[in-house]
């Protein structure tokens, strides 16, 4: 197996995962042979193994990268309301947004298949950082609403679970229809918000 510099590797890795975020964008980790991943950056099939374990596990570190920016991008039009149902509202719109122009993340929604494939090679440390990055701030931005008297008295990982679940709507945008879809997506956001919400806060 050829031995790389410090500098070739990083320019290879870097080489790797531009190319591995189009074929697995248009063609799916499963169509995206080692090969094609090779290939293109010019090293032999073999050296894959010097940069990633698996496609699995170059495919988490794309999204891996991806993640934090995501998280800035939604926090940061949240900050920007002044109600906690605009708040609310502003997490859910804005990260079913992000989620649906991710090409990566948008492919292991509409391919599941390809999702238990990527999942099984999901480490500890991949959680870890997840947990750290997507569930942390939410539940302790749910946490600060309740205590705030805003929010209804229910265990704040129910409420995560139930802003999280309303937000696979986006995930049957073609079964109701891409004309209907954004009023369906309002009335349901709007009604997760009120009922989530105090009626103190609501009258606000």
């Amino acid at each position: 197996m050829p031995q790389f510099s410090q500098a070739e590797k990083e320019k290879i890795n870097e080489q790797l995962l531009i190319v591995a975020k189009q074929l697995f964008s248009s063609k799916g980790i499963k169509k995206t042979s080692l090969e094609e991943l090779t290939s293109t950056v010019g090293i032999a099939k073999s050296s894959f193994y010097v940069f990633y374990e698996s496609k699995e596990a170059l495919y988490l570190e794309l999204l891996d990268q991806e993640g934090p920016g995501i998280e800035e991008s939604v926090w940061g039009v949240v900050n920007q309301k002044t109600s906690i149902q605009e708040k609310i509202k502003a997490y859910l719109h804005e990260m079913v947004h992000e989620l649906d122009s991710n090409p990566l993340m948008k492919r292991l929604q509409t391919h599941p298949e390809e999702l238990q494939i990527v999942a099984r090679k999901v480490t500890p440390e991949f959680l870890q950082k997840k947990t750290e990055r997507n569930v942390l701030p939410l539940l302790r931005f749910i946490d600060q609403q309740k205590e705030a008297g805003e929010l209804i008295e229910e265990d704040s990982s129910v409420i995560m679970g139930f802003m999280r679940a309303a937000m696979t709507i986006s995930w049957h945008k073609k079964d109701i229809g891409t004309d209907l879809y954004s009023k369906v997506e309002n009335m349901m956001f709007d009604a997760v918000s009120s009922y989530l919400v105090t009626p103190k806060s609501l009258k606000e």
